[in-house]
């Protein structure tokens, strides 16, 4: 391994390996000739970093890397035959288990992570399980790496990842939806664009600002206003009472429904 990357991602240049990949050099984890990914269609994601190593083939590319990054579409993945029992193998695959995983590609030392779309500013929350094959100072570079893209949890099994797939791995496209939302009921009012979306996106990003620095959580930051009485608690109780809270859950419900596809039930 003296003279070639010990990384490789598989779709390393798709828009979450190429997030992942750029993390690792912006933070000077990884050189860039110790990185090899493989092309896409979209182009070179890699423009600033010449000396990363482009590889055509799945193949060639296992064979310059002993860590393999799996950040394919899981019908990507259903269509390669890989051989990885000499890899650790880090996968951003939502839906292919660490058991599929395995199966498919002969490896043991299997890592499942799931980003989400803030990994390409860094600001991604990151959970990750590992197989019981992969050792403590495995464990703990996977970690390191997974952590160039925002602050990461180890969860204690592969069902609360298939959960957290739906709940965090979605990303901005929640709270996006609401802003979204927020920001066309503006627009009705007759707000300019410019001024509807500036309020919205400030506004969500000081109140999410104060819920993290809040020690009693956001729900109590809800209930302080519901008891408010004030012109917050008439938005806040018609919300409530068009079900707001039970939509949200129906979605997370739906999107860990998605994340579960194809899976055998363990029941």
């Amino acid at each position: 391994m003296a003279h070639r990357p010990t990384l490789g991602i598989l779709g390393g240049n798709g828009w979450l390996g190429g997030a992942f990949g750029r993390a690792l050099l912006t933070r000077g984890l990884l050189s860039p000739d110790r990185l090899a990914v493989t092309p896409s269609r979209h182009g070179d994601r890699y423009a600033d970093w010449p000396d990363v190593v482009r590889i055509e083939s799945p193949e060639a590319l296992l064979d310059r890397a002993d860590i393999v990054v799996l950040a394919l579409r899981p019908a990507q993945f259903a269509t390669l035959t890989l051989s990885l029992e000499s890899h650790l193998v880090i996968s951003l695959m939502a839906q292919v288990s660490l058991a599929e995983l395995a199966r498919a590609t002969g490896a043991t030392r299997l890592v499942r992570a799931m980003p989400n779309a803030a990994a390409e500013i860094g600001r991604s929350y990151t959970p990750w399980v590992a197989d019981t094959a992969v050792n403590a100072d495995e464990r703990c570079l996977v970690g390191d790496l997974l952590a160039a893209c925002g602050p990461v949890d180890e969860v204690g099994d592969e069902h609360q990842l298939d959960y957290l797939t739906a709940l965090t791995g979605s990303g901005p496209a929640f709270p996006a939806l609401l802003a979204a939302s927020l920001i066309e009921h503006a627009l009705d009012q007759g707000l300019p664009e410019a001024l509807a979306r500036r309020a919205v996106v400030e506004s969500l990003a000081g109140s999410l600002a104060l819920i993290r620095q809040t020690d009693t959580g956001p729900g109590a930051i809800v209930d302080r206003f519901l008891a408010y009485g004030g012109v917050t608690t008439l938005g806040l109780e018609s919300m409530v009472d068009h079900g707001f809270r039970d939509a949200v859950k129906e979605g997370v419900g739906a999107a860990h429904r998605g994340a579960l596809e194809g899976r055998p039930s363990s029941g």
